[in-house]
């Protein structure tokens, strides 16, 4: 649910100048890849369709003994080289240490189950004459990180249909993201950074909420007075995930706060989840948060700034397949309490994000990126909306949690 800074032909446009404006091979080389000079850059490509950092793969080769160019393309490697959008991710020093010490994490207990680390978690690289643990660079005030690519597996969107005779890729994602959970449940102390404070306590969006309707800088409040009603009638519901936290009834947990299907790679050979990926948002958090924020962008029926409100609503086929995925490793280390709230989870993450369109629609869209008018109101009446849809479906989807 963060800002979408450029619309996709912008945002092409910047990729290509940024590549002309820098030395992709200089600062790939400023990473250690264990290869010494035994790489050849043969080209760095944009990569992925991620809206707030800027992503490249590079493409290299192994040289001969004799230092001749390769020709074989199984000498090929690939890398991610990625610039961290420093705007949005205001603590990236505090970002980059939450990810090595997650992946780490996952690296060593992968391997202690007789995994493959190389391929089910995320890897940093290293730079050259660095400290150890430091994993990125500073060019020109912005911050890089080079990720080792994963082969063999590819992410799908909602909409990308298999043909049913595999595994389902938004029950096989819900499932990745359980297992991710699960194996960064122990992560020793210190806590990690809370890199975006508040960032999925509705508590707070509610209070920012009420601070644009209250300043009305555009004057727009007039014009969403359903709306503004729709948050007023369930105000007395936002905080009641925080305020099961700050009782000690639901437990802290690593969230990883971005829990779109597109953000697990699956594996091309057997289909099966493999790898969490977009870990910038891995901080402290609610891990029933996660399951609602997947379900809310994975269930929805319609565009998520769709004006013909007839057209969204929920699907309940979609959160049948994300509750089995979720549920069939999340039970091995979910509280009572945690299953019994993760319906509810779905609707007040949903209702979150209408409430944070709402209010940037009130504050003059200053926030959320948009190419009209009025849209981001658009997309608090598609969430709104999906929140009513679920509100009425709600015994149902309690029952599906409970089987």
């Amino acid at each position: 649910d963060e800002p979408t800074f450029l619309p996709a032909r912008a945002r092409r446009i910047h990729l290509k100048r940024l590549m002309t404006s820098l030395d992709p091979k200089s600062i790939f080389e400023r990473f250690d890849t264990g290869r010494g000079n035994d790489e050849i850059v043969l080209r760095v490509d944009s990569y992925g369709s991620g809206h707030i950092n800027d992503t490249f793969r590079v493409v290299v080769a192994t040289t001969s003994d004799d230092g001749a160019r390769p020709t074989d393309a199984s000498s090929l490697r690939y890398y991610i080289l990625q610039r961290i959008n420093h705007e949005v991710f205001t603590r990236p020093v505090e970002v980059m240490d939450n990810i090595l010490r997650v992946t780490e994490h996952l690296s060593k207990k992968i391997a202690d189950r007789g995994g493959d680390p190389s391929r089910e978690t995320l890897s940093l690289l290293p730079v050259k004459n660095g400290d150890s643990r430091r994993r990125y660079v500073i060019i020109g005030g912005n911050y890089w990180r080079l990720y080792h690519f994963v082969s063999g597996a590819k992410s799908y969107e909602i909409g990308d249909e298999d043909d049913g005779t595999g595994p389902n890729y938004v029950r096989e994602a819900a499932a990745a993201f359980a297992r991710f959970q699960r194996d960064v449940a122990d992560l020793p102390p210190p806590r990690l950074h809370e890199t975006i404070p508040g960032f999925g306590d509705t508590r707070l969006r509610l209070a920012q909420f009420e601070e644009a309707l209250a300043a009305d800088p555009k004057d727009r409040a007039g014009g969403c007075r359903p709306e503004i009603a729709f948050v007023a009638a369930r105000k007395s519901e936002a905080g009641t995930l925080g305020d099961l936290m700050d009782m000690g009834e639901i437990p802290e947990r690593v969230t990883h706060y971005d829990t779109k299907i597109n953000n697990v790679l699956m594996d091309e050979g057997s289909g099966r989840g493999l790898c969490v990926i977009d870990l910038d948002t891995v901080m402290p958090g609610l891990a029933i948060y996660d399951f609602g924020d997947a379900v809310r962008a994975a269930s929805a029926l319609g565009a998520e700034d769709e004006k013909d409100l007839g057209k969204v609503g929920f699907s309940m086929e979609k959160f049948e397949l994300l509750a089995e995925g979720y549920l069939s490793v999340a039970k091995e280390f979910l509280t009572d309490t945690e299953i019994d709230y993760l319906a509810f989870a779905a609707r007040l993450v949903t209702f979150t994000i209408g409430l944070r369109f709402l209010g940037d629609h009130l504050a003059g869209d200053v926030y959320f990126k948009t190419q009209r008018e009025g849209q981001n109101l658009d997309r608090a009446r598609t969430q709104f909306k999906t929140v009513a849809d679920m509100e009425n479906q709600y015994d149902q989807m309690k029952a599906i949690v409970d089987k």
